[in-house]
């Protein structure tokens, strides 16, 4: 018969506070922290804090104003430090967006170190006889735990339902291979199978739900480590915009690990016993315990209903069954006439049009015979008109702009004026029928004689 584990030592069980005490193990919250590791953990501390923090202010009812004054506050103090203390060659005017890795990202980051070191010195002097901080620790990795968390879920439910990666459209059925971007080729990669997408959406929302509970939460973060190293990977590899973000997401799940790192060591790598964890919670009080059980289940509650909500929600517009554009598809242009006359149909013409391809976000875009192509957004008007104007970025001037007016001569075919560049344009297209692409039709093969790479 296996021996019994051994009782909590009297020490343990006289613990006022501490969330996470292991024995043996890492120095727990009552044992007395090195200097080095309470400068580290101050710093690291303050740091994590201000990076995650307004939360959770952004979600709560009735807290967007304050979310948006906070937000506010960093779009005047990051453009005046990179102006008057980093003298930068041009002013910071792009915030938030796509991109999590712009100018104003690493600025920010920068200010949140420099806060961060601030904060820590002060700390240090304040708290010099302090050898221990099991209660801010414990604070802290419950806020940790609630923003990961609800970030996890988030992203993940987005896979889950197949709208962060959408399956390829029209336009990307006609775009060259070679003139995809890297990001464009990895959202092309992940968008073409929905199980794909379940299968790493599902894990992050599994290892999101995890991180709720203390039980379960070295568990947790051991799944959103795992699965945030390959999303960190693929950010750096395909040149993705949220490599800041996600290597903080990354970050946060090795911090809540720390604590257990010697004992998954000992169980997965020396082949030691360890001993269980006695969990406590950082409050001293029983009635103060039982109050922080009650508002973590209103809270972790609130978190699931606001991203199934804003997941659920975002389905009805975005989602892969959403209502497409009645003209949807992929369109080959059969004849062009410009300034009433007609243009032959030559390789090589960067003034004729090659294919009319309406995506599914409102979107449309345009290949020309020399196979360069030029994307627009789609806006509806009245009496089958079309207003399409270039997708541009922020201080760009003059985005060239135009309206079409369509008709539909036979089920098959589609007749489009206006005036495009300067002339005046006609194209009769013939709509593609998008299912026979390679991509699209190939599907799953169970047994494959030879392999079919194409």
């Amino acid at each position: 018969m296996p021996p019994a584990p051994p009782e909590p030592s009297p020490a343990a069980s006289a613990l006022p506070a501490g969330l996470h005490v292991t024995e043996p193990g890492p120095p727990s919250d009552t044992d007395a922290w090195s200097l080095g590791q309470r400068i580290a953990f101050r710093f690291v501390g303050v740091y994590l804090f201000l990076h995650v923090f307004p939360f959770p202010v952004r979600i709560l009812p009735g807290t967007s104003g304050l979310s948006a004054a906070y937000l506010q506050a960093w779009q005047t103090i990051v453009p005046w430090v990179g102006r008057h203390v980093l003298h930068l060659d041009a002013d910071i005017t792009v915030f938030t967006n796509g991109s999590g890795d712009t100018t104003y990202n690493y600025v920010q980051l920068l200010c949140f170190l420099v806060l961060a070191a601030g904060v820590t010195a002060v700390w240090s002097v304040l708290a010099r006889h302090r050898t221990h901080h099991p209660v801010a620790h414990a604070l802290l990795r419950i806020y940790l735990r609630y923003s990961l968390a609800f970030t996890m879920v988030s992203y993940g439910l987005m896979k889950v339902f197949w709208m962060q990666f959408s399956a390829p459209g029209p336009e990307k059925l006609l775009q060259p291979f070679g003139e995809s971007s890297p990001m464009g080729l990895l959202w092309t990669f992940m968008g073409y199978s929905r199980g794909y997408n379940l299968f790493t959406g599902g894990l992050e929302v599994v290892g999101g739900l995890l991180l709720l509970f203390r039980r379960t939460t070295a568990l947790g973060a051991l799944v959103v480590a795992a699965v945030m190293t390959n999303v960190v990977a693929l950010n750096l590899a395909y040149d993705v915009p949220v490599k800041v973000y996600s290597s903080h997401l990354l970050l946060m799940a090795v911090f809540l690990l720390l604590p257990e790192l010697r004992r998954l060591a000992n169980v997965l790598v020396l082949n030691r016993p360890t001993q269980p964890v006695v969990f406590r919670t950082p409050f001293p009080h029983r009635w103060t315990e039982r109050g922080s059980r009650a508002a973590k289940v209103v809270f972790a509650g609130w978190i699931l209903y606001s991203d199934l909500s804003k997941a659920t929600s975002r389905l009805e517009g975005h989602g892969p069954d959403a209502p497409r554009h009645p003209l949807y598809g992929v369109y080959e242009v059969e004849s062009f006439t410009r300034d009433g006359q007609a243009r032959p149909l030559l390789a090589g013409d960067a003034t004729v049009w090659r294919y009319v391809l309406l995506d599914s976000r409102e979107r449309l875009a345009l290949r020309f015979m020399d196979d360069t192509g030029k994307r627009f957004r789609l806006e509806d008007l009245p009496e089958q008109r079309l207003k399409l104007s270039a997708t541009s970025y922020p201080g760009e001037k003059d985005p060239e702009a135009f309206t079409l007016t369509w008709s539909r001569p036979d089920a098959e075919h589609l007749v489009v004026e206006g005036v495009f560049r300067d002339a005046s344009i006609q194209a009769r297209l013939k709509k593609v029928d998008a299912s026979k692409f390679r991509m699209v039709s190939r599907g799953v093969h169970w047994v494959q004689e030879y392999p079919f790479n194409r």
